[in-house]
């Protein structure tokens, strides 16, 4: 395709969601299934925090904010996982988990599926063993999506940081667990959102599983 023609497919990529992008959107993250091996120590996430910080006019995209400016309300910023920009990098419109999910709760089913294919049984309060299992905290340092504009192409970009602390081999000072990921495309199209995000999510449990010991 010559550089002319990529060229007139961008300008027509973004005029198509140019409208969408000013707005706040939803996009929902579906949850993956854990599967608790038969034995092996049991743990409980007793604590999820999300300790992002959000400001109001950040000077880099990769620093959360929103467009109507509330960073102070809870039920907006634990939502919160993305913002768009235009073609100039202007912020626009946030993206939110939909209603009754939270970064924590996806945080959350992560960290699961990343110590059960560890070799853990994770247990949940009111599950058998919940009482007995050994006490993890977790604080959400990083999650956030962030769009850098180019001339034929956009850059997606995600990160999520977070930090486990619990009476456990390796993590009784504290382990930190990081998950990235960029792509280039045509549009900053919510499948394309979605896709880095979860880009960056599996590299997150890839972190967990290389830097976690093995249940003794």
């Amino acid at each position: 395709m010559s550089q002319w023609m990529r060229f007139l497919t961008v300008v027509l990529a973004v005029s198509m969601v140019s409208g969408c992008a000013v707005t706040r959107s939803e996009m929902d993250v579906a949850e993956i299934p854990v599967e608790n091996p038969s034995e092996g120590t049991e743990v409980t996430f007793v604590r999820l925090v999300d300790t992002r910080d959000f400001q109001m006019e950040p000077g880099d995209p990769s620093t959360p904010s929103l467009k109507n400016g509330e960073i102070e309300d809870e039920s907006i910023t634990s939502r919160a996982i993305a913002r768009k920009r235009n073609s100039y990098g202007q912020a626009l419109g946030d993206i939110l988990l939909p209603e009754g999910k939270t970064v924590a709760h996806v945080v959350e089913n992560r960290l699961a599926s990343s110590f059960a294919d560890k070799g853990y049984r994770v247990v949940r309060k009111g599950q058998l063993g919940y009482e007995e299992a050994v006490p993890l905290e977790v604080n959400i340092e990083k999650f956030w999506g962030w769009f850098t504009p180019g001339f034929f192409t956009i850059d997606l970009e995600f990160e999520t940081l977070v930090r486990v602390v619990g009476p456990l081999s390796g993590l009784r000072h504290g382990e930190t667990f990081r998950g990235v990921s960029k792509e280039s495309f045509a549009a900053a199209l919510e499948d394309n959102w979605r896709k880095v995000m979860n880009a960056a999510l599996d590299n997150l449990e890839a972190d967990v599983q290389g830097k976690l010991p093995t249940p003794e």
